[in-house]
């Protein structure tokens, strides 16, 4: 009974610091995490109970073109809602860099992401932002933290899937978890 009751009472704790941040007007907004959030996590402007119309769980490729080829990353998105979590493994860095990321999808056909490169690289953190088009096409720019400061285009090589039925209402969201 007495860790039923330790846990009751950080969980009222948690909710009553939580409260006390968002009536006091500091909110979200001012809170401030130390690390990438490898789960779904508010702070990254994202919902896991939201109802959403795309789903990308699952494996898919990041193409990114550059210097006339195309690089090539394989992502594995685990979408719970509008929040985005899973893994990038990028082979072209020395070593290969494999990783979490973090993001989330926002507005129904926003989407943005990161990866954080190891301590010390020239990337830092990447950032990849875009949009879903009607048909699933995920495309958009991204960009660097590091001393890099490289910038370009990607896409994803596989399309997003809708998250309801075809013959579900026009317009309709739908619950997604992996």
């Amino acid at each position: 009974m007495k860790s039923i009751s330790k846990t009751m009472l950080r969980t009222c704790a948690g909710l009553a610091a939580a409260a006390a941040l968002v009536v006091g007007g500091a909110g979200m907004a001012s809170a401030a995490t130390t690390s990438p959030a490898t789960h779904h996590n508010f702070w990254y402007g994202c919902n896991p109970w939201q109802r959403e119309q795309w789903n990308l769980n699952g494996n898919n490729s990041v193409e990114v073109p550059w210097n006339g080829g195309t690089l090539t990353y394989t992502v594995t998105f685990t979408q719970a809602g509008s929040c985005l979590s899973g893994t990038l493994t990028d082979p072209y860095y020395a070593g290969t860099a494999t990783g979490p990321i973090w993001g989330s999808i926002y507005g129904n056909n926003n989407i943005t992401f990161s990866f954080k490169y190891p301590t010390g690289s020239i990337q830092g953190t990447r950032t990849f932002t875009g949009s879903i088009s009607r048909r699933g096409s995920v495309s958009g720019t991204w960009s660097e933290t590091g001393s890099e400061k490289a910038t370009g285009t990607w896409s994803l090589a596989d399309r997003a899937h809708r998250a309801c039925p075809w013959w579900a209402w026009p317009g309709a969201a739908c619950p997604v978890h992996p």
